[in-house]
């Protein structure tokens, strides 16, 4: 007996759903799988308080390594420790510089804050969709500190998605120019698919941050393993403006900074 045009359709949904069901359950990573990840920033903000203006600009390079401790079809846990820390501020024709190679400068707040970084591994369990399901971390620096050295933050929380990894999935069923849209509560992204291969997948984004100190505006890129959903490559560029607050005074800013993230499996 003969197939119909709108059975062949129906079985072709069925493989396709088959076959993307499969690809959800792959074990993604094996244990002892390392990633070295590598995120250089540079930045540029101007603070203004009355007639008082602040010039500050850095640039940033900060070496992430991601080891599998544990991995199945549910999901995987890792080992995430800062390996290398790299950081030079100018402000007010001064320049701090520090690196994670040498001892940092007890007097130095900034320094001390920022040697905490290194060697305090955080503990992290994600389903297979990259979620953080839960965690153990040390005391990490805090946001002001993180903002004043230009240094992005990696937010480790329960229920987003490792900055390792995309928080959407990837299929071989997208296709050019096929977007979307994800908003939560504070920001709204853009997506489309640039290109799209059997190894990996290009997004381009936009994004609106709104309703926090900063509002921000960003566009930007990825390069995806389409294997395990672990972005190779982003580059991205911000402008923000708001207020920031420098050792309790509160400044008007606008903050203009650029991202470019690389990651390889060791």
């Amino acid at each position: 007996m003969k197939s119909t045009p709108i059975e062949l359709k129906y079985i072709l949904v069925v493989i396709l759903a088959f076959i993307s069901g499969v690809t959800c359950a792959q074990v993604r990573f094996k244990q002892g799988d390392e990633f070295q990840r590598q995120v250089i920033t540079k930045s540029n903000c101007v603070l203004q308080r009355g007639s008082q203006t602040l010039h500050v600009g850095s640039v940033s390079i900060v070496v992430k390594n991601y080891k599998v401790t544990e991995a199945s079809e549910k999901g995987a846990s890792f080992t995430v420790t800062t390996d290398k820390l790299i950081d030079t501020i100018n402000a007010m024709n001064q320049n701090l510089v520090y690196h994670s190679g040498k001892p940092a400068d007890p007097n130095s707040i900034i320094q001390v804050g920022l040697q905490k970084m290194l060697n305090n591994p955080s503990i992290v369990s994600v389903n297979n969709k990259g979620e953080i399901l839960n965690l153990k971390r040390p005391v990490v620096a805090n946001d002001t500190l993180l903002s004043f050295a230009g240094i992005q933050p990696e937010h480790l929380l329960p229920g987003s998605t490792l900055q390792l990894m995309v928080d959407f999935p990837v299929s071989l069923t997208l296709k050019k120019g096929y977007s979307w849209k994800a908003a939560t509560s504070s920001a709204e992204t853009s997506y489309t698919v640039y290109a799209i291969n059997g190894q990996t997948t290009v997004i381009t984004y936009k994004t609106s941050v709104l309703g926090g100190s900063l509002n921000s505006r960003i566009n930007g890129s990825i390069l995806i393993d389409n294997n395990t959903g672990v972005i190779l490559k982003r580059y991205a560029q911000s402008v923000s403006t708001g207020y920031e607050m420098v050792n309790g005074i509160v400044y008007t800013a606008t903050r203009r900074t650029a991202v470019t993230e690389v990651c390889n499996k060791k």
